[in-house]
């Protein structure tokens, strides 16, 4: 099967608070708003060619749309939804094919993913941004919570439901998830400690991370994948939260240390307009989740299996330090009052599954 991977460009980057998103089913160029997609620029109508995606009259099957908040096509994770996409196309003999579009190539910012997959803009998506869509799902990304993979698999079986709920009320089917390993913290600013986080820009994906370094004396700044390369180099953030295997070898030379304090695990999810998703076969959507199922798994223990290796490459170019018993258990209680808070902020059903993943992990 012939397999189509955009590759990221300069063009592509959002501006500002907002950001210019292609329809691909009505072929109308749109800029979502706060609440709302407005008219784009004509000069946005070139990505249309990007977008042609629906099934024409007399075709064997149809063809969907993907976007990733990854922009580097040699990412692990990049590489696993390539895969898996190609996979689809096999088994389903054709009659569903999938192109991938790259974080940075179509003008959807990162935290507008799951927008994007509602309002069929892009019939799939990836996305690791999703927290502040799906606000409930943050109670297996809180950090300092979670200390294993093991321990993330066991809590995001309890999340499930609710989040599957969540994102049906939205026109949307959650087919799966995969996930990054532990989270530290990348800079290039000295960053040998906990104290060393106060005063510096710290790159976020989700709130929770956000509260963290906030708690500790840092400045949170939540930036999408592709955005983050220009942001060091003009200043904007000092560092980043990320895995070794995730962004942490990507971004390599652009930072100097490496603070090894495990916040937790990041999941992404695999999105699916609900829509495009009615209008496959039962048996085709069958093949499209065991093929979902199998590869997610892979990815997840392909960036596992690689995150000990590239930490040790990492070592050798900058300073890797890991936190004391000191830090880890300061840096928990620092945070240990924000998840009560973020679940009554949240609401009961928040609270309800707060108290479910604390029980399962006996802490």
């Amino acid at each position: 099967m012939e397999r189509d991977v955009l590759l990221p460009g300069d063009g592509a980057r959002s501006n500002g608070s907002t950001a210019a998103i292609v329809g691909a089913r009505s072929g109308i160029a749109r800029r979502k708003g706060p609440r709302r997609f407005a008219a784009l620029a004509a000069s946005g109508l070139l990505a249309l060619s990007l977008l042609v995606t629906q099934a024409t009259p007399g075709s064997a099957g149809q063809t969907w749309n993907a976007y990733t908040y990854n922009s580097v096509a040699t990412v692990t994770a990049a590489k696993g939804l390539a895969e898996l996409f190609d996979e689809i196309g096999k088994r389903t003999n054709g009659e569903l094919k999938i192109k991938l579009h790259l974080g940075g190539t179509l003008q959807i910012k990162a935290t507008d993913i799951t927008q994007a997959v509602a309002d069929n803009i892009v019939q799939m998506g990836d996305d690791a941004f999703f927290l502040g869509s799906v606000p409930v799902g943050a109670v297996v990304r809180l950090p300092m919570l979670v200390h294993s993979p093991a321990e993330y698999e066991k809590v995001s079986a309890i999340l499930a439901p609710a989040l599957s709920e969540a994102y049906a009320k939205r026109g949307i089917v959650v087919v799966g998830q995969y996930v990054f390993p532990e989270q530290v913290i990348w800079s290039r600013k000295e960053l040998k400690s906990l104290k060393d986080i106060q005063g510096q820009k710290i790159r976020v994906i989700s709130p929770d991370q956000g509260e963290f370094i906030k708690r500790l004396g840092g400045s949170p700044v939540t930036l999408g994948t592709a955005e983050v390369p220009a942001a060091i180099d003009r200043g904007v953030v000092d560092g980043a939260i990320t895995a070794s295997s995730g962004y942490g070898y990507v971004w390599r030379d652009l930072f100097k240390y490496n603070y090894r304090l495990n916040l937790g695990y990041v999941s992404s999810l695999l999105l699916v307009n609900k829509r495009a998703w009615e209008k496959l076969s039962p048996q085709v959507q069958t093949v499209v989740q065991d093929t979902i199922r199998e590869i997610a798994d892979k990815t997840t223990k392909a960036m596992a299996a690689e995150d000990q290796d590239l930490t040790q490459k990492l070592a050798a170019q900058m300073t890797a330090t890991s936190a004391s018993a000191a830090d880890v258990e300061e840096a928990g209680q620092k945070i240990n009052p924000y998840y009560a808070e973020w679940a009554k902020a949240q609401g009961p059903q928040a609270v309800e599954l707060l108290d479910q993943v604390r029980k399962a992990l006996g802490r």
